[in-house]
C-alpha cells in the first residue's frame, strides 16, 4: 500500500521552525534589554555614590565653622573624591565623569557615561550600547 503526499503535507515544520526562531528572537531581546536596564541602574549607582563622595569631601572637619554653616565645594576637592571613589572598584574606572559647580557652589551635579557590551548586540546590530547618568549631590553641612 503506498500513500500519496498531498500539497500541505509537511508544512508544519517550516512553521514550528518559524515560531521557535521568533521565540528565540524575543528571549534574546529579552535578555538583552534586562542587562541594558541593570547596567543603567548600575551606572546611575555609581553616579549616586560618586557626587556623594565629592559633597562630603566638602566637609572639614578640623575647621571651627557655626552650626547650619555650609560649605564650598571646590573642583580639587570634587576631581579628587571622585577618582578616589572610582578606583575603588576596577569595573568603575571606565566610567567617564564631567562635573559641573552651581553658581553658589553648593551644589555638584556629576554626569557619568560609560560604554558598555550588550548581550546578543550582534543579533540586533549593536554590541556595545553607551549608558548615561546624572546625579546631584549638596555639599556638605558642617557643624562645629
Amino acid at each position: 500500500m503506498i500513500r500519496r503526499l498531498r500539497a500541505d503535507d509537511g508544512s508544519t515544520i517550516p512553521l514550528i521552525l518559524g515560531f521557535f526562531l521568533l521565540a528565540l528572537l524575543l528571549v534574546a531581546g529579552s535578555v538583552a534589554l534586562g542587562q541594558a536596564f541593570v547596567q543603567q541602574r548600575g551606572l546611575q549607582d555609581v553616579c549616586d555614590g560618586a557626587a556623594a563622595a565629592a559633597a562630603a569631601s566638602s566637609a572639614d572637619l578640623d575647621r571651627d565653622v557655626s552650626v547650619g554653616a555650609a560649605s564650598s565645594l571646590r573642583f580639587v576637592d570634587v576631581d579628587r573624591s571622585v577618582a578616589d571613589y572610582l578606583a575603588r572598584d576596577p569595573e568603575r574606572r571606565a566610567v567617564q565623569v564631567r562635573a559641573q559647580l552651581s553658581p553658589d557652589r553648593e551644589r555638584i551635579t556629576l554626569r557619568c557615561a560609560q560604554t558598555m557590551p550588550l548581550a546578543f548586540g550582534a543579533l540586533f546590530g549593536r554590541a556595545r550600547v553607551r549608558h548615561t547618568a546624572t546625579a546631584t549631590a549638596r555639599a556638605a553641612v558642617v557643624v562645629g
